[in-house]
């Protein structure tokens, strides 16, 4: 178990409703010890959490339920700062990642398949991925931190791809920001403002930074955040060294340009030839124009890379049925059997909403 689970961390919150607002004004005691989240009365094991998601300072944790009516159950919650969430949410993962490792192993090991179990651990968040019966490849995708690595020893580390991930809004390998959209109203003795923030690449946010700027010109006071925002979407490229022109691929691919996108992705695999991200965008230009065959081979070549990329397996999984491929489909489901098989069983997980 790695020592920081073992470590305490107690935190301050608030309950939370379906709309993101806190139930009461009284904040709650948690804390997070060991391989058990305490939030107010209910524990809940790190086993049995399925999903941890945090947005800001906000946390959503989904876990298997106690009452036999309900499958799973979703405790929305908000931490003191986005720190505290961002800490929460990685002892959190650790700790359920180690667990399900654990329960991975003992179920080979009881079929006398203990030889065949393998795991290795993020580089960059340290959580803990099964990855028995898949092949070794040169990169390793984390669904904890949604980051794509590349292992191999024998390749040089490219600092660019710490922050390559795929785009809220449009679904492409890039590199996602945090934007701001912000809308200030006046009306006679009414007035207020909305803000939220969002991920997603620059050419992305263009199209809504257009809207705020002329949604918020009648009131003045949100056109300073708007004209930032819009700069911001404009001021160059947001993906640099070996992965430059990577944008530049993805817009002419969703404007349907398939020669401009494979002409920017061949640029880039010349200099990064293993890149499970660059292929799988490949994959989703060539699925935009209708050549299914193609793009099944892209997400292929993809998952070589990588051979845990979930979002290439999802994406071929899907062409292989509709093409028919059912041989090839067997296959591949036979090699992800470890990744869709159901949680450690539930071990007495209390009602967590009792407020």
């Amino acid at each position: 178990m790695n020592d920081l689970t073992q470590q305490t961390l107690a935190f301050k919150f608030h309950w939370l409703n379906d709309q993101g607002q806190p139930t009461s004004m009284m904040r709650k005691k948690g804390h997070f010890e060991g391989e058990t989240v305490t939030l107010e009365e209910a524990e809940i094991p790190a086993a049995v959490i399925v999903e941890s998601a945090v947005r800001e300072n906000k946390m959503a944790i989904t876990a298997i339920a106690a009452d036999e009516q309900e499958e799973y159950v979703t405790m929305l919650i908000q931490l003191p700062s986005k720190k505290v969430a961002e800490e929460l949410k990685k002892r959190i993962d650790l700790a359920r990642s180690a667990a399900w490792a654990r329960h991975h192993r003992k179920a080979l090991e009881d079929k006398g398949l203990g030889h065949t179990f393998r795991q290795e651990q993020c580089p960059r968040c340290t959580a803990t991925l099964i990855l028995s019966d898949m092949p070794e490849s040169p990169q390793l995708y984390c669904h904890f931190c949604d980051s794509l690595s590349t292992i191999d020893p024998g390749a040089d580390p490219i600092s660019q791809e710490r922050d390559l991930r795929l785009c809220e809004e449009c679904g492409m390998y890039t590199r996602p920001q945090k934007f701001t959209i912000f809308y200030f109203y006046f009306l006679l003795v009414v007035y207020g403002f909305s803000s939220r923030s969002t991920w997603r690449c620059p050419p992305c946010m263009r199209g809504e930074a257009w809207k705020m700027l002329f949604g918020n010109l009648i009131f003045v006071l949100g056109v300073p955040t708007a004209i930032w925002q819009l700069a911001r979407s404009y001021g160059g490229s947001s993906v640099g060294g070996p992965f430059k022109g990577l944008d530049t691929g993805n817009i002419k691919a969703r404007k349907g340009d398939l020669a401009g996108a494979l002409e920017s992705y061949r640029t880039i695999l010349g200099k990064v030839p293993v890149s499970a991200g660059v292929k799988y965008n490949l994959g989703m230009a060539l699925l935009a124009q209708g050549n299914k065959e193609k793009a099944a081979d892209s997400f292929e070549l993809a998952l070589q890379d990588c051979t845990n990329y979930v979002p290439a397996y999802g994406q071929l999984c899907h062409l292989l049925q509709e093409l028919g491929e059912t041989e090839r489909l067997k296959e591949l489901a036979q090699m992800w059997a470890t990744e869709t098989e159901e949680e450690p069983e539930q071990n007495n997980l209390p009602e967590p909403d009792e407020q």
